[in-house]
């Protein structure tokens, strides 16, 4: 496991179906892209299947990342799980303004693989360019 923010971890699908865990930790959300997992209704739950490879695309990051800011404004505290959680967290962290190595270094941790810097680039380009584009009157 490891605490990225106040209300913010990520961790592993073993974690994440631990009881005792998530209790301990007060865990009230769990965002979850991939196959498996025994969840309680007692979280609110984002569970979707990966694509093949573990992969994701832009639009399951942004839908991560709008139910992990969603999640984190209502005063939930969430559970990124997996590789695929720490992409949704580390494209979040580059959201609120940290640079993309940076936030990969803050969301790795033993045990759960890196962040993937490849949709986190595209995220980054993403971002970039909403940031260039202007409305016209």
């Amino acid at each position: 496991m490891q605490q990225i923010l106040d209300r913010l971890l990520v961790s592993t699908l073993s974690e994440a179906n631990d009881h005792f865990f998530l209790e301990h930790n007060r865990i009230q959300a769990i965002l979850y892209f991939g196959e498996g997992g025994m969840f309680s209704e007692d979280f609110k739950l984002y569970h979707r299947p990966a694509k093949k490879g573990g992969k994701l695309s832009l639009d399951q990051l942004e839908d991560g990342i709008a139910f992990l800011r969603e999640s984190l404004r209502a005063g939930r505290k969430v559970l990124a799980v997996g590789p695929t959680g720490a992409s949704i967290v580390a494209a979040y962290l580059t959201e609120m303004g940290m640079g993309t190595d940076q936030a990969i270094k803050m969301v790795s941790c033993d045990g759960i693989p890196k962040p993937d810097a490849s949709i986190l680039d595209k995220h980054s380009v993403e971002l970039k360019r909403r940031s260039t584009v202007r409305v016209h009157r």
